[in-house]
């Protein structure tokens, strides 16, 4: 590439494995490299060693992008890491929802010294601006885009389960995605849909709730879980699946959502900042407080064709309008040239 170009050293918590973090680093590595104006280098600061390689990126980046902000700051720590280069600082969510909130004296040096910070939502700036007194100009919403690669058909198909109809919640198995959520609302929903099937897809990361899960599978033969797979294979789960959940406690904004919607899936999911984020109730997905709410919601999409498609058709617009690659990589690109 010529030396015009903006090098751009990544960090992020993790790209190897098929979690939140790792998604939002490819797709904008993905984006970026289309647009011929950055050389990109990623470190996946959780996944690989701090060696004199990823020093000598450092001396020759022309500035950093840091992904989640309360991980980072602690690898830094650890690792004795000091910042030379101007940095862009991305938050994904949990660390503005959880970490800043319990530390905030620890991670808000890291972001007043960043030459931006973008987040995902208005929620998210409104917090940033006037719970930590960020300056509005200098907090940038830009929302996340949907990148699904291609995969090579010709490989073994995965593991899925039959029954209709078909629900998926794809989530890595933490406390906050709350994933065992959704049971109470189904076993009321068997009554219409005797053959309804569940499955969870994602990464194994919590001992205690992969165990719970794996009980709960035992218990119900219509609920299946799958391990983590690709990000190339994401696109097979929802072309089988008929309908797509989030139970999470909290988002910064779902990946999972994004790419269900842009392959016209309706979407049900819990009430929260993140979520709100991307869904009007009734009109391009459903929200729900409650195992109620949700029962009400699952039944009325299933049941009524007309809303369905009617669902899916304003999802995909949703993605259209709001959360195109193009949009999202030209904001990125504008703040790297700042």
């Amino acid at each position: 590439m010529r030396d015009t170009n903006i090098k751009v050293l990544f960090f992020t918590p993790y790209y190897y494995q098929n979690r939140g973090n790792a998604t939002t680093a490819r797709r904008i590595e993905h984006g970026l490299s289309r647009e011929g104006e950055v050389e990109m280098n990623i470190f996946s600061y959780e996944e690989m060693s701090y060696d004199s390689v990823v020093r000598e990126r450092m001396e020759k980046a022309d500035v950093f992008h840091i992904l989640h902000f309360a991980r980072f700051v602690k690898w830094a720590e650890r690792n004795q890491v000091e910042l030379d280069k101007p940095y862009i600082v991305t938050s994904g969510g949990t660390d503005l929802n959880h970490s800043l909130i319990e530390n905030e004296q620890r991670y808000l040096p890291l972001l007043k010294k960043a030459k931006a910070v973008t987040v995902f939502t208005q929620d998210a700036k409104w917090m940033l601006v006037n719970q930590y007194g960020l300056n509005d100009d200098f907090v940038h919403v830009i929302p996340q885009s949907v990148y699904l690669p291609a995969h090579d058909r010709s490989s073994e198909p995965l593991p899925l389960p039959i029954g209709t109809p078909k629900l998926l919640l794809p989530a890595g198995l933490r406390p906050v995605k709350d994933v065992l959520y959704a049971l109470k609302s189904i076993l009321k929903l068997k009554l219409d849909f005797p053959e309804i099937t569940l499955l969870i897809a994602g990464a194994n990361l919590d001992h205690d709730v992969y165990t719970q899960v794996q009980v709960a599978v035992e218990k119900y033969e219509w609920l299946h879980y799958l391990p983590e797979i690709d990000l190339s294979r994401m696109k097979e789960l929802y072309e089988w699946t008929g309908l797509v959940l989030n139970t999470s406690f909290t988002e910064g904004q779902s990946t999972s959502l994004l790419e269900a919607m842009s392959l016209h899936k309706p979407v049900i999911a819990r009430s929260n900042t993140g979520n709100c984020s991307i869904i009007r109730h009734n009109e391009n997905g459903m929200l729900f407080q409650n195992h109620e709410e949700l029962y009400q919601s699952l039944k009325k999409v299933l049941l009524d064709e007309k809303f369905y498609k009617h669902q899916c058709a304003n999802g995909y617009q949703t993605i259209i309008e709001n959360h195109t690659i193009e949009k999202e990589v030209v904001s990125y690109l504008n703040l790297y040239k700042i």
